[in-house]
């Protein structure tokens, strides 16, 4: 006889009564005098608003939960021709990543969203509680840094909290947490080194001598534009010429000025961008929009996050110690997981602009 099917009901599939236990706050009078707050007594709600607070708030972090899980994959897909996985990244991985970026940036929309339900309380109703909770704040977000590592922020580009390391507020547990992922390939460092091995040798080996000389025409002809403009007087017509010629030099320094992985990388950024409407690169470039999508959309999440904290708390201090909107201002401008590939908008050339290629059938589509 075959085993029978174990019945399976909609509440415990989802673990629904652990999921709805868990709206209830610790109470920290218990936890001071030594009690485990993760199982110990829970105290009643302070104010009707305060379960809203905890609902928004859980809401997001099992939405953090799924974008790591997809960037993960992608990081995967993307990674297997790195030193973590020696492997050629095939064609039908390309697609899935794309998939998985976009279900990622469906999400963040979400969260930006959701702020909205959080400014449906009333800043006054926040403080009736806000002191219970303090010094817990959004800052030891445990998946939020998580996140951040996963992407690709870069140690170096993080700010300290008040002089001292963000994980200095986290616990043993989400220490041991990031831990576990630190030093693992970044979804910035897959994408570099998928991008590192295009092969833009066999099919243009003059590629960016040539975009160089053919972005250099194109900044001449804006120069030469702006000379004729009847608004702009001669300091500013100077001041054009001037500028037309630094951003050419930017781009040589862009394309050919670093190490040679990174400028093999930038090349191929430019490459795929110039000529993304030929069949073969149509998925390469869709790629590279939803990661630009996707930096674009941890950046407004920043700073959606420090309006809505704005609205309710105004300048003041956050629960747990940081300079408040200050501090969430300076992350949403500062924090760029994929700048330098941004500034490649900065040589973005028409089409008409762009060097022809040797053999644009290359990259079409063959049958036998």
């Amino acid at each position: 006889m075959s085993a029978r099917q174990p019945v399976v009901d909609y509440g415990s599939y989802l673990q629904l009564k652990k999921l709805f236990s868990a709206q209830r706050p610790p109470d920290y009078a218990a936890v001071a005098a030594g009690t485990d707050p993760a199982s110990g007594p829970v105290r009643e709600l302070a104010h009707h608003d305060e379960l809203l607070f905890i609902v928004v708030h859980q809401v997001y972090e099992l939405w953090f939960s799924l974008v790591i899980h997809e960037l993960t994959r992608v990081r995967d897909l993307l990674g297997r021709c790195g030193p973590e996985g020696g492997e050629r990244v095939s064609e039908d991985d390309i697609p899935r990543s794309v998939n998985g970026l976009r279900r990622v940036n469906e999400i963040m929309q979400i969260l930006m969203a959701q702020w909205r339900v959080m400014e449906t309380m009333n800043p006054a109703n926040f403080l009736e509680f806000r002191n219970l909770i303090t010094p817990a704040s959004g800052f030891q977000s445990v998946q939020f840094r998580q996140l951040e590592m996963l992407a690709g922020l870069s140690g170096e580009a993080r700010m300290d909290f008040e002089g001292r390391p963000y994980a200095t507020d986290l616990t043993d547990w989400e220490r041991e947490r990031l831990a576990s992922v630190r030093g693992k390939m970044t979804l910035r460092a897959a994408l570099f080194d998928w991008l590192s091995r295009t092969p833009i040798q066999q099919v243009f080996p003059a590629f960016a001598e040539r975009f160089v000389a053919a972005f250099t025409s194109y900044c001449h002809e804006q120069s030469a534009l702006q000379q004729t403009n009847p608004n702009l007087g001669a300091e500013q017509k100077n001041a054009a010429v001037a500028a037309a010629e630094a951003q050419a030099e930017s781009l040589r320094a862009w394309l050919l000025g670093g190490p040679p992985e990174r400028n093999h990388a930038h090349q191929a950024f430019l490459f795929i961008g110039s000529y993304r409407h030929l069949p073969l690169l149509r998925w390469p470039a869709a790629l590279l929009d939803t990661l630009i999508e996707f930096e674009q959309n941890f950046r407004m999440f920043r700073f959606r996050h420090a309006r809505m904290v704005e609205r309710m708390i105004g300048s003041r201090i956050g629960t747990g110690g940081s300079p408040g909107i200050a501090y969430l201002d300076s992350t949403a401008s500062k924090y760029k997981i994929f700048g330098d590939l941004l500034e490649a908008r900065n040589f973005t050339l028409a089409t008409s602009h762009v060097p022809p290629l040797p053999d644009e059938s290359l990259l079409n589509f063959r049958f036998a």
